[in-house]
């Protein structure tokens, strides 16, 4: 299970902040949480920067591309 889904199996919602990450209840983390996010910090912001895209064939067939950035988000769009 990657660090991401791990956190919020837990039950809790990460939001990405530019260079960061969100998350909440932040009140709620224990310290070893604390920890494996400290340990984590750049899986995670990896993963929250992946955006998933639907593309269509020619054929007008769906499919789902995982994009990088915003940018090639909007590319893949086209």
């Amino acid at each position: 299970m990657s660090p991401l889904n791990k956190i919020r199996a837990a039950g809790f919602e990460i939001t990405l902040s530019g260079d960061t990450f969100t998350i909440s209840p932040s009140s709620k983390l224990t310290q070893q949480q604390r920890e494996f996010l400290k340990q984590y910090k750049d899986n995670i912001i990896t993963e929250l920067n992946v955006v998933t895209v639907i593309c269509y064939t020619p054929r007008g067939s769906a499919y789902e591309v995982e994009a990088t950035s915003a940018e090639h988000a909007t590319w893949l769009s086209r």
